[in-house]
């Protein structure tokens, strides 16, 4: 097989993707490691090797600072990813806008002490339903039973007064 398919995109890069979905964009680590956007995810290097998927609905917020691309995912998994990206090519942009398309709407809640959380209401490509995540100030811990009851408790009133 060719190092190059089609649109001059690599084996390797393809290779990262779930069946079914094609790339957007792409770039590389700072150790040549594939960095893929679908129309879906997107898929960044693991620690151990390979690729993590990452779906855009689960992305509370993707930041691109030149080389490092950071990913922030929801509660209640709620992790900070960062790729030093060598060649970004068209990856931030698109991975930014992917993230964004998905969010019908973003609020602030007070949770506690000062601190609150982010709550999101997302369009899930291939879902009818609306998904609903939370990101939490730092400091505050997304497993925490009373912080989650107190999320859940802003996520219905929001949906109450928005009819989402």
């Amino acid at each position: 097989m060719s190092r190059f398919q089609r649109h001059g995109v690599p084996d390797d890069v393809r290779e990262v993707l779930a069946t079914g979905e094609r790339v957007l964009a792409w770039g590389r680590d700072l150790t040549g490691r594939p960095v893929v956007a679908s129309e879906l995810a997107v898929y960044l290097p693991a620690a151990g090797g390979g690729s993590e998927r990452v779906a855009y609905a689960g992305i509370a917020r993707a930041v691109w600072s030149d080389p490092v691309l950071e990913v922030v995912t929801a509660a209640p998994d709620q992790r900070r990813l960062v790729v030093d990206l060598e060649t970004p090519g068209e990856l931030p942009p698109t991975v930014r806008e992917r993230v964004m398309s998905t969010i019908l709407l973003s609020q602030r809640v007070p949770i506690a002490g000062g601190r609150g959380a982010l709550v999101i209401a997302r369009r899930v490509p291939g879902r009818d339903d609306v998904a609903w995540s939370v990101v939490f100030d730092a400091g505050l811990d997304p497993a925490d039973p009373a912080l989650r009851a107190t999320a859940d408790a802003a996520i219905r009133a929001i949906r109450s007064s928005t009819g989402l």
